[in-house]
């Protein structure tokens, strides 16, 4: 072999050796470009995870049985407080407090709470009243909070840390028990409502606002800011001559209404309203139902759906269109689990009533519930629900109306079944030639009749 073959034998294989080392350097450098140690150290979000309950009931035999159930602690958010303040229950100054926003359901096992944390640092964490050794904590894990705990975000470098105690309530009223309160008018007080006729409310930023026509023919707003103890106003519209109260819809962020003349109303605020210009001349529209990103109408008499209330697309109807209740109907909707909306519309069409649905997607049709013949739970709309509401509370679609017995479904408007747990007392029903509002703001589910306002908090979510 030649100097010069050894060489380039030697250039070969140190080029070849070279190959082999740069990948694995490579990936140590990103390594440690990723486990660099930093002096950060906080917590920036707190979330439950699935929540265990129980409720006790008797069994024909007169015997206590406890079921078992489970709900998404998602929907009741832990607010964080990174200011430190001086805290009753622990006499120490922690850096911050994390602390449910809303009561858990009442049964909620305190001691089984499985926890995701986002931030930066390492976590560890122990109850406020053990002086223990600190527990290592990967999000996902149960945490036991039948006392408050403190959790410690410690900085990787090791240089710094932050305390926040922890805190969860859990609601103490029976689980199947409430009581309706009334709110409007006070003892001895005169309703913002009185004299007023055609209400409907909807919740409205921080509570609730009704829309009504007095004595006049003056419409108003009134507002709850609020729901645990609402400050109330009244304030007089403008440019909403010639609305059909009955329209009032919320979407994008503001209210809508439709007029009898069939031309389309917005306000940003509830007070003052503006005709929407239609894309098309000559559009006539009404107002069906509505989430938080489309308008639902019928626009000439075709089921259509529209963002901003100007440009409109019709929906097709995956069955008879007789069978659509167009003119008596209730309505509402919820987001489901993968973020996209599902709207409920319920009615009666030739003394029948109808359930439909549509998912949120441009694409999909409003498909008809269909009565099969061992379906025995119908709601019975021309008894309970003309001139009444649908509202989504506690994972059930609940119809209310004149009538004292409530009904839900549970299963997206298939089968209806009496609430027994929620019935109308005489002070909540409509009288004769009243309308009946209802909504769910908060908490609680308020229900407006006549110049009376009323609430009532539920805490069972059923089977």
């Amino acid at each position: 072999m030649t100097i010069s073959m050894k060489k380039a034998l030697n250039i070969l294989f140190a080029l070849l050796a070279l190959l082999l080392v740069w990948p694995l350097s490579s990936c140590k450098k990103d390594d440690e470009e990723t486990t660099t140690p930093t002096s950060l150290c906080y917590i920036s979000s707190f979330t439950l995870g699935t929540l265990t309950y129980y409720r006790t009931s008797t069994d024909e035999s007169g015997e206590a049985v406890t079921t078992t159930y489970t709900y998404a602690g998602s929907y009741y958010p832990m607010a964080i407080d990174q200011i430190p303040r001086q805290q009753e229950m622990a006499p120490s100054l922690y850096a911050g407090t994390i602390y449910s926003t809303k009561p858990l359901l009442v049964g909620t096992d305190p001691t089984i709470v499985p926890v995701t944390i986002a931030g930066e640092g390492n976590f560890t964490y122990r109850p406020l009243n053990n002086e223990g050794a600190w527990i290592t904590f990967t999000s996902g894990d149960n945490v036991d909070f039948s006392t408050p705990v403190v959790f410690r975000a410690t900085a990787t470098d090791g240089g710094s840390s932050r305390d926040y105690l922890v805190t969860i309530t859990i609601r103490d009223n029976d689980p199947n028990g409430y009581t309706w309160e009334q709110m409007m008018p006070a003892d001895g007080g005169t309703s913002l409502l009185a004299g007023r006729s055609e209400r409907r409310a909807v919740a409205w930023k921080n509570g609730f606002a009704i829309v009504s026509i007095d004595g006049s023919n003056a419409f108003h707003l009134t507002t709850a800011t609020g729901t645990t103890a609402p400050t109330w106003s009244d304030t007089p519209c403008t440019g909403a001559d010639g609305a059909e109260v009955g329209s009032l819809q919320k979407s994008q962020g503001k209210l809508w209404m439709h007029t009898t003349s069939g031309a389309l109303l917005r306000s940003a605020d509830g007070v003052a309203w503006e005709t929407v210009a239609q894309t098309d001349a000559g559009t006539t529209i009404q107002l069906l139902a509505a989430s938080p990103n489309l308008l639902y109408a019928t626009i000439n008499g075709v089921m259509s759906c529209s963002e901003d209330g100007q440009a409109w697309t019709a929906v097709n109807l995956d069955d008879d269109e007789s069978l659509f209740p167009f003119t008596n109907h209730a309505a509402t909707y919820y987001t489901q689990s993968n973020g996209t909306a599902r709207v409920i519309l319920t009615g009666s069409c030739d003394e029948t009533t109808a359930t439909w649905y549509r998912e949120e997607d441009e694409d999909e049709p409003w498909l008809l519930i269909s009565r099969t013949g061992d379906n025995d739970y119908n709601l019975p709309w021309s008894s309970l629900l003309k001139e009444g509401s649908l509202v989504d509370y506690c994972s059930r679609i609940i119809a209310i109306g004149k009538s004292a017995t409530t009904y839900y479904s549970t299963d997206n408007g298939v089968t209806w079944k009496e609430y027994t747990e929620l019935t109308l007392g005489s002070g909540q029903q409509a009288a004769d030639g009243e309308h009946i509002a209802a909504t769910v703001a908060g908490e609680y589910i308020w229900i407006i009749t006549g110049p009376r306002i009323w609430r009532a908090r539920l805490n069972s979510y059923g089977e």
